[in-house]
């Protein structure tokens, strides 16, 4: 069976967050092999990490290998670095490999990885169809081998299965989050015989707003059937007011079909964020940009707008939040607005932001 089935059979075992994040470290641990992980969520409009599990260290190692990590990505970047995975074809890096083996060529080496003994590490970005929803990070110590090119296609084949794992996670999370999203998504259970035998409130709004006949619209048959097949079913169309609705299905154990119901959404800085600095709607859209470490180019190209423009905009940002570069820009915002909620164990949104916003930060 390939890793990639794998994810999807852990999938059907539903759970929380952390019950997913430890069955996944588990089997990662079983098939590649390694010491020390590293299981990220992260927002989809900035690629900013919004929680993490760690595997293979002790508690306290963890704080200050955290603050080492996020000022070499974020201030100097580094071989490898999850913005260049992010934008990689291939969204897997192994630093033995893009090191020629001489590890010291990275900057995080000597700072951080060589206290560990650290021989190998492997970076994924996990990302499906729609946008990355986390990360992965692997270290191999002194008593193991680095990891192979078979490793990596083996892992490289799982990611889409691996995103989809994390995002169901959320997903549950903010079906059983009562008031924490405006329209937060809905859940219907399916039998083996094909009946429902369970449907949420927000759900059925969800299905009224696809049909208003009081039928079960034909793309659920669908995306169950295609559970039922592939483990996992995806369908998007578009609801009578000319939104868009999303179907997720995934199998549970004992043979009935979860779907959950959610509304598109558009992957956007977080209001959150934007009136902690005022930034204007633009900003906030070059903001987000300039976290993913698109370029000046990139970031005008996306926009429709010329670079001239973008670097007027991106002077605004910084002088908003008393920066004077995109790397200080975006270790700001993390440490003002992410880590505070990360600390504070806020659960995270399968929208990129957080379900519990009840966190007090400040600006600058």
């Amino acid at each position: 069976m390939s890793l990639r089935d794998e994810v999807v059979r852990l999938a059907a075992r539903g759970g929380d967050l952390g019950e997913v994040r430890v069955g996944l470290d588990r089997l990662l641990r079983r098939r590649i092999g390694y010491d020390i992980a590293a299981i990220s969520t992260a927002d989809p409009a900035t690629g900013l990490w919004t929680s993490c599990y760690v595997s293979g260290l002790p508690p306290e190692a963890g704080t200050d290998r955290e603050r080492l990590l996020f000022e070499i990505e974020f201030q100097h970047g580094d071989v490898n670095s999850y913005a260049q995975l992010a934008q990689a074809k291939v969204p897997v890096g192994r630093l033995h490999a893009a090191t020629g083996g001489d590890l010291r060529r990275a900057i995080r080496y000597g700072v951080l990885l060589s206290s560990f003994g650290v021989i190998d590490e492997m970076r994924v970005i996990l990302r499906n169809r729609e946008a990355m929803w986390g990360s992965l990070t692997l270290y191999r110590t002194k008593q193991a081998e680095p990891f192979s090119a078979a490793a990596a296609e083996l892992v490289a084949d799982a990611v889409p299965a691996m995103a989809d794992l994390l995002r169901f996670a959320l997903l549950r999370a903010a079906v059983d989050a009562a008031g924490g999203l405006d329209e937060p998504p809905g859940i219907l259970l399916v039998a083996q015989d094909g009946t429902i035998t369970e449907t949420s409130e927000a759900a059925q709004q969800w299905l009224h707003a696809l049909d208003d006949r009081d039928r079960i619209p034909s793309a659920v048959r669908s995306v169950v059937a295609a559970a039922r097949a592939h483990g996992m079913g995806r369908a998007a169309l578009p609801a009578r007011d000319g939104r868009w609705i999303v179907l997720h299905a995934a199998p549970l154990d004992g043979g009935s079909i979860s779907v959950i119901v959610e509304g598109a959404r558009p992957a956007v800085l977080s209001r959150v964020i934007s009136d902690a600095y005022g930034f204007t709607p633009r900003e906030r859209e070059v903001t987000a940009l300039a976290a993913q470490g698109r370029s000046t180019q990139q970031i005008a190209s996306t926009l429709g707008i010329s670079p001239f423009t973008v670097q007027d905009h991106l002077k605004s940002v910084f002088a908003k939040a008393g920066v004077q570069s995109r790397g200080e820009l975006v270790a700001t915002i993390f440490a003002t607005q992410y880590r505070p909620r990360w600390d504070a164990g806020t659960t995270p949104s399968p929208y990129g932001w957080y379900l519990d916003e009840e966190v007090n930060t400040a600006a600058g």
